[in-house]
This record gives C-alpha cells, sequence and structure tokens, in this order.
C-alpha cells in the first residue's frame, strides 16, 4: 500500500492548506486576512442574525412579493 503523502492529490490538498497557513508574500497575507475577516462576518451573521426562531417565515406570498408579482 502507498503512503498517504505520496497521492498527488492529497499532496497538492496538503501544500495548498500549509500555503494558506503560512503565506509568504504581503499579497497572500493580505488575501488570507481578507479571506478570516469574511469567514468570520459570515459566521457571526449567521449566529446574529439567523438563529433558532428568528428564522424569516418564507411563503408563497413572500416569494411573490419578493419578485414582484401582484398580490391576488
Amino acid at each position: 500500500m502507498a503512503d498517504r503523502s505520496s497521492h498527488p492529490i492529497l499532496s497538492s490538498l496538503r501544500e495548498f492548506l500549509l500555503a494558506g497557513l503560512r503565506p509568504k508574500t504581503p499579497l497572500a497575507r493580505a488575501i488570507v486576512l481578507a479571506l478570516c475577516l469574511k469567514l468570520a462576518v459570515i459566521v457571526s451573521m449567521r449566529v446574529f442574525l439567523f438563529s433558532g426562531p428568528s428564522r424569516p417565515v418564507v411563503d408563497e406570498r413572500t416569494i411573490d412579493r419578493l419578485i414582484g408579482i401582484e398580490p391576488r
């Protein structure tokens, strides 16, 4: 059986993740920082805005109003 690290897909995925964890250039560091901030914002929006019972009700009338169909 071959070593897992020799598998080309796994080794390229490993290198991709390592490059994201330890960026070498200032631009790469800025991109990683921006992506981390975006992820933090998305997670916090999910937790605070759409948690549990506070989810908006979506029914036929809501969709009609959203796409601009006149109410019946």
